[in-house]
């Protein structure tokens, strides 16, 4: 089982949330995103967080090395390469059995980063921002209370550069398209396999989310198994 956040939120919305909290959750993205070793702590002005965030990241990478290595696809890093450490890093079954259009999505990469979910939380839970550690854990509470076990994001896999001008929107920001949050593979599909029929060549992919706790866990179903020749290692 993937290891905990062990610093405490505050259950009062509106009281101020310990940088603990973000410095966790960001040193453990990182270090269940880039095998072998452990990454170096940024250098960054606040003691506590760069303390937080260097357990963090080690938390991740004993994650990693038991539990399975993430990409972390949106942030722009390389696919991991464990050099031995650890299971490879390679796509596995998607299991998505019985769909209209499973055909099409039959490989899932674990991958692992906040800046997707923020997208999926904005029109899932209205009012809930995301943002200091706290996404992954805002969202799988609103599936929680909605009873929600899976949900369907279409989106692009090749950036086409940063927005000269911020939307508001991460993956938009990013230079990524995306479609709408559906709760079913069949009703999101028709989205990115849509995007993927044209004449230039494009690359897209369901991001399927599935609730872990406060982590930022997703996968990658891309369409028909293609992803951007530049991404792979």
């Amino acid at each position: 089982m993937p290891q905990h956040n062990p610093h405490p939120v505050p259950d009062d919305p509106g009281v101020f949330v310990p940088t603990q909290v973000q410095g966790w959750q960001d040193g453990y993205d990182a270090g269940i995103s880039s095998p072998p070793n452990v990454p170096v702590t940024p250098l960054v002005r606040d003691p506590d967080y760069a303390d937080a965030w260097t357990e963090g990241a080690t938390s991740g990478n004993a994650d990693g090395r038991t539990e399975g290595w993430r990409w972390a696809y949106f942030d722009g890093a390389a696919q991991p390469d464990p050099q031995g450490v650890g299971r490879p890093y390679e796509p596995r079954d998607s299991g998505e059995y019985g769909q209209e259009h499973g055909s099409a999505f039959t490989q899932s990469w674990a991958c692992v980063g906040e800046l997707p979910l923020v997208v999926i939380l904005a029109p899932f839970a209205p009012g809930e921002r995301g943002g200091e550690g706290l996404t992954g854990r805002q969202l799988a509470r609103a599936c929680a209370d909605k009873g929600v076990s899976r949900l369907y994001l279409p989106v692009s896999l090749f950036s086409s550069g940063a927005a000269q001008e911020g939307t508001g929107d991460p993956l938009t920001d990013a230079g990524y398209w995306h479609g709408t949050v559906h709760e079913s593979l069949d009703e999101a599909a028709p989205e990115a396999i849509d995007y993927v029929t044209v004449r230039q060549v494009r690359f897209a992919a369901l991001l399927r989310y599935a609730p872990a706790a406060e982590h930022d866990f997703f996968d990658l179903l891309p369409v028909n198994e293609l992803l951007p020749p530049i991404r792979l290692g």
